[in-house]
């Protein structure tokens, strides 16, 4: 999956290392939107870290965001919003999922990221990024952890 868009000289190409279904295929169900912020910073190694909401069966889950990738160098501060799919149990939106990115920010930027776990569980991401620089081309290993409820 490519998108490219220029709203502060952004790009982001993303992608997985692995086979994910459509967005248009009738198998991949909607089950849930999230919500987050996060900070990418790297310097050859990238690191990521940040927060979220996950809406899920008419209820609202807290969560963070960790992980990272080998491949960028910056930093950059990325709100947005992602439609999940495939999601049967609570219990699978935890864990690790892996995409590929490239991305060039100076300033501010909008772009998508499409993230799979090894539950089949996939997230299509809009993200803005709000401010910083960074250039990165990395597979990325990113880990959501549903925080108990408070």
């Amino acid at each position: 999956m490519k998108k490219i868009l220029s709203a502060g000289l952004t790009l982001y190409a993303m992608g997985l290392p692995m086979p994910v279904r459509a967005a248009s295929d009738p198998a991949a169900l909607t089950t849930g939107q999230i919500t987050f912020v996060m900070k990418e910073v790297g310097v050859g190694a990238g690191y990521t870290w940040g927060k979220g909401h996950l809406v899920y069966a008419g209820r609202s889950y807290a969560f963070t965001i960790s992980g990272g990738g080998l491949g960028s160098i910056g930093y950059s501060h990325i709100a947005g919003h992602g439609t999940v799919r495939n999601l049967t149990r609570l219990q699978d939106f935890d864990g690790t999922y892996w995409a590929v990115q490239a991305e060039a920010t100076v300033g501010r930027g909008v772009g998508g990221k499409l993230m799979e776990n090894n539950r089949q569980v996939d997230i299509d991401l809009t993200a803005t990024a709000a401010g910083g620089a960074r250039l990165s081309a990395e597979a990325m290993r990113i880990t959501l952890h549903l925080l108990p409820a408070s």
